[in-house]
């Protein structure tokens, strides 16, 4: 069972460890969880219309694991304990449960959990419990969803859950959403509204889906791009809570993704077949023709001959990286279009032999993922390295995950950044061996390589990749504002109604929070002079002197003998005559007693109120309870937020101070439990009071002090070359569904087992599992079976012997115990084996006797000799 309300439970510890440092986090994944967390701190993700908090994260920065955290960042504001991982197809879904690695019972490998290998979870803290929604086995272990923290789902399988509302909305208190440039499509928006009460999460690396359309549940900022032709367009660029780019990721030291570099084909011009012919285009030529006949750009083909070169580069890489590194790296070519990709994987297998039968070909979405979201049979032996190169005409994008794509050849048009990003983010997931160095090097297992031709004028935008593009980066303002709530009239002190622009969601018990600047009216105190405020100019420093405040007329007043202690004021007179003061030089410190003199005094204009609302009486205004404070036109109106209180919030201690494990269900120093467990392997103990014991008696009463004290220093030796194992949760089941398939699996086994030994004695059924003597002439067990499948409106086609006797078998379990075969748990699995046994036995014995009776049967035979 998952231990109830988990990730709660563990919220203060994972938390506190991120704050303390505790943990192997690269900075930007620590950075993305607290603005999460941040995000959720001002109320931001239970309002009502839902924000949901996104993250924005380069291919292969480690988003899977900032992912799996966030529901212990955001455990206090969740309304249930299940947190619900949605993917955009199986692939998906597959690489998240990949960071999950279990036994065939379901038990965790724990070196290979980033979670505690990571060391974001102490030794011996119990893992979540883990449930994959898989459409092939799910109604084999559905009833187990109630015990897991973890569900982990594709979009596809999960809205016929929804549909069928086979899971209770009212059960997951947040959704993890990864790839969310896909949620705008309909089948997320019913998913999301389903989930009415979940808090959201949405993760990806793109920025912009290819129709332009917003994601739902977050703010947006209006930017122009360019098409893949030059053509301006609009897009939306998300506001993200939280961005770590690739660039960002490169300039890490080592850098946890690919570094790439681009290589070159030659020649004059674009080479363009047409007819049959070849036709050169300047580059200038060819894109204004693309521009002005679409239809011409859609069915033209790049010339052979422009082509081999480029290929004959890429397939030099590729070879040369596998020879190299000995490792399985792989090759990813985008065509111009369809039928340029058949011409294109043509051209590799006849003129490179090395590849023949090494190509796989993807131009259609079918060819790439099916309709329940499973990677295509091409795709699948790309994975496994049957193919090393695969050629497409813009089908592989997001949810293409194979971290042995190294080298991308580009045989297109690429004139927007955003495409190619998309492309060459392909080939940058790291792979095993020595980090990226500062120099190219094309046979380096973690330099990716771009090959190209030089006359697609790809290295401009190679150059833009590399630095990142503004255009492309998340806008910091939103050029389309909100207007801010504010006062439309003047409030006077003690009045009841507030007139503001806009009511939004307010109602009765909401409390406001108005803020205005109040102009000081003439009669007001002389401007702000720190000296003045802090006491004295014989208690300030000396340099500590505003010179804006007003000077003398007769500059001579100023004198050295004036005030002890202060230097004369270098002074000079200004064109204008003596009444006219200039400063020489700026004193030293002037600009931060400026910027203090003026904060302060931002601050003493600042007039701050709160009120409760008591009703909303229209659009534009509310009933308040009056406050006694001047507020003038314009005046901003924020509502305050209460945030949700923890529940059974408990101080554990400052975990920066120790290591910290998890035993006999509590958190407890490591240094204590290494030396608790020393002194075990001793024959001693501590006691309540800590002190050193044998046999319940304290070695400190016993011993002399000075022979005590050298005890304890031999025990501080021994423990600091003292290895201790850590302790784990123990035989904790985190999959429950692959220990509920695989005792499904193991038990049917031996059920199905019972049946071989009715086979293995071949006198009994003479023409084996194949025939079909038993279907022809049942005896009453098996009568009883077909009796039972035609009750229950089927037809009794068995097909033979076999087939007959598994189905009599399971039927007469499933009706003395009143389950299916899916619903048993351990224990009644073992029942049901009994009961399979018991069954067998007694047909094993209706054989033999119907055996008996066919041998020694008298000439006539009355049909009841044959009752049993």
């Amino acid at each position: 069972m998952a231990i109830a309300n988990y990730f709660s439970t563990y919220h203060e510890l994972v938390l506190q460890r991120i704050l303390a440092g505790l943990t192997k986090l690269y900075p930007h994944q620590r950075e993305a969880l607290l603005s999460i967390y941040q995000k959720a701190m001002r109320g931001e993700m239970n309002s009502i219309p839902r924000q949901a908090a996104l993250i924005l994260c380069g291919v292969g920065t480690g988003k899977t694991l900032i992912q799996a955290l966030t529901p212990f960042i955001l455990a206090p504001w969740m309304s249930a304990e299940k947190v619900l991982f949605l993917s955009d197809n199986c692939t998906l879904r597959s690489r998240f449960i990949k960071d999950f690695p279990t036994t065939a019972q379901g038990r965790p490998i724990y070196d290979q959990w980033l979670l505690y290998s990571l060391e974001i979870l102490p030794p011996g803290v119990p893992p979540p419990t883990i449930v994959e929604l898989d459409a092939n086995n799910f109604e084999s272990y559905a009833f187990a969803l109630h015990s897991a923290s973890m569900l982990v789902a594709n979009r596809q399988f999960l809205l016929n859950l929804v549909t069928r509302g086979d899971i209770e909305p009212t059960s997951i208190g947040l959704i993890v959403v990864d790839e969310a440039h896909f949620s705008a499509a309909q089948s997320y928006r019913t998913i999301v509204n389903y989930f009415e009460s979940s808090l959201l999460t949405y993760f990806t690396g793109s920025k912009f889906r290819s129709d332009s359309q917003p994601l739902p549940n977050v703010h947006y900022s209006q930017i122009a791009d360019l098409d893949e032709l030059g053509n301006t367009v609009i897009r939306y660029a998300p506001d993200a809570d939280y961005e770590f780019s690739l660039q960002q990721a490169w300039r890490m030291d080592p850098p946890p993704i690919k570094k790439l570099t681009l290589s070159e084909a030659s020649s004059k011009a674009f080479v363009i077949e047409e007819n049959g012919e070849e036709i050169a285009y300047d580059f200038e030529t060819f894109i204004n023709r693309a521009r002005s006949d679409r239809q011409w750009f859609r069915q033209i083909l790049l010339a052979d001959s422009f082509c081999l070169p480029v290929l004959q580069k890429a397939v030099e890489v590729l070879l040369s990286k596998r020879s190299a590194t000995g490792q399985p790296h792989a090759m990813i070519v985008r065509a111009l279009n369809i039928a340029h990709v058949h011409r294109v994987a043509k051209l590799l297998e006849d003129n490179f032999p090395v590849l023949e039968g090494k190509v796989g070909v993807i131009h259609s979405e079918h060819d790439e993922y099916d309709l329940a979201g499973r990677a295509s049979e091409i795709l699948q032996r790309f994975y496994r390295g049957d193919l090393w190169v695969l050629v497409h005409c813009g089908m592989i994008g997001v949810g293409f995950d194979h971290p042995w794509a190294s080298v991308s050849c580009c045989l297109c048009v690429l004139k927007s950044l955003s495409p190619a990003e998309q492309e060459w983010g392909r080939i940058i997931r790291r792979v095993p061996g020595e980090a990226a160095g500062k120099f190219p090097n094309l046979t380096h297992p973690n330099w990716g390589v771009i090959v190209t031709h030089e006359s697609l004028g790809i290295y401009s935008l190679f150059q833009e990749f590399l630095k990142g593009k503004e255009s492309d980066a998340i806008s910091q303002t939103n050029l389309i504002k909100k207007t801010k709530p504010a006062l439309t009239c003047p409030y006077e002190a003690g009045e009841t109604v507030l007139t503001i622009n806009e009511v939004g969601d307010l109602k009765p018990g909401d409390v406001l929070q108005l803020t205005a600047i109040i102009e000081p009216s003439s009669s007001a105190p002389p401007k702000f002079n720190l000296a003045a405020e802090l006491g004295s100019l014989t208690q300030a420093a000396p340099e500590i002197i505003n010179l804006e405040d007003d000077v003398p007329n007769d500059a001579a007043m100023i004198d050295s003998n004036a005030h002890s202690g202060l230097e004369r004021l270098p002074l000079f007179y200004g064109v204008d005559g003596p009444d006219t003061v200039y400063k020489e030089q700026p004193l030293p410190k002037e600009a931060e007693v400026k910027m203090i003199t003026e904060r302060l005094q931002e601050i003493r204009t600042t007039r701050t109120v709160n009120v409760c609302v008591e009703a909303v009486l229209n659009d534009h205004q509310v009933q308040i309870t009056p406050t006694w404070i001047d507020l003038p036109q314009g005046a901003t109106v924020q509502k305050s937020r209460s945030l949700k209180e923890l529940e059974e919030v408990s101080f554990i201690e400052h975990l920066g101070l120790d290591w910290q494990v998890w035993v006999d269900n509590k958190l407890v120093s490591f240094a204590e439990y290494k030396k608790s467990v020393l002194l075990q392997q001793k024959g001693l103990e501590l006691n309540e009071s800590g002190d050193i014991c044998a046999n319940g008696i304290s070695l400190k009463q016993t011993m002399a002090a000075a022979v005590y004290e050298t005890f304890l220093k031999g025990i501080e030796a021994e423990l600091a070359n003292f290895e201790v194992e850590i302790p784990h949760a123990g035989n904790v089941i985190v999959r429950p569904d692959v220990a509920k398939m695989n005792l499904q699996n193991q038990y049917g086994a031996k059920v199905r087992a019972l049946v071989q030994d009715i086979f293995k004695q071949r006198h009994l059924v003479p023409d084996g599992p194949s025939g079909t003597s038993l279907i022809k002439g049942p005896v009453k067990l098996l009568s009883d079976a077909i009796e039972r499948v035609t009750a229950n409106g089927y037809e009794a086609d068995f097909k033979n012997n076999s087939q007959l006797i598994h189905a009599a078998l399971f039927g007469y379990i499933k009706e003395k115990t009143g389950r299916s075969w899916s619903e048993h748990n351990e224990q009644q699995y073992k029942e049901a084996w009994q009961l399979g046994w018991s069954f067998i036995r007694q047909l094993i014995e209706q054989l033999r006797w119907r055996k008996r009776i066919i041998v020694n049967r008298p000439v006539v035979v009355d049909s009841e000799e044959l009752e049993f």
